[in-house]
């Protein structure tokens, strides 16, 4: 119990510290996702009216979109299923896991799942923290992961 109640600290301290900060497009999108959107081609000030927008728009319509969009409620809680892509051997560590609905996700973890499988089958889902949780439909097994493509 008190191990629970410390990780439920530690994760809450995370998540405000993360809100702390202003939002910044450049480290909210990937890479991949900033390239296709053609904001590269912008300038720093560009990209300063973009954050300032975002902050804005955070304020003023996020929650009502969250309550009323069907589209972002959809988006915001829909579990993700898919496989992953070829042979899997677990993790150990910092590993990446490509599924074959194209995305990429990643765990920083220091945990360690040895289990070999092709192509198994993937259940990603979203708490209330906004934390993603890969599990191994097969075994169970389940490890918190981030989208990184």
């Amino acid at each position: 119990m008190i191990q629970r109640c410390c990780a439920l600290l530690l994760a809450l301290t995370f998540h405000t510290a993360l809100l702390a900060q202003d939002p910044d497009i450049r480290q909210l999108m990937t890479e991949e996702e900033f390239a296709a959107a053609g904001l590269g081609k912008l300038s720093n000030a560009e990209i300063e009216t973009i954050n300032q927008w975002l902050i804005r728009y955070t304020v003023q319509d996020a929650e009502e979109m969250l309550e009323y969009s069907p589209a972002v409620k959809e988006a915001d809680y829909e579990d993700i299923q898919s496989r992953i892509d070829g042979a899997f051997n677990g993790w150990n560590g910092p590993t990446r896991f490509r599924l074959q609905n194209g995305q990429v996700w990643e765990t920083n973890s220091m945990r360690s799942y040895d289990y070999s499988a092709v192509d198994p089958e993937v259940v990603i889902t979203r708490n209330w923290l906004g934390i993603h949780r890969m599990r191994i439909v097969e075994t169970g097994r389940s490890i918190n992961v981030r989208r990184v493509e």
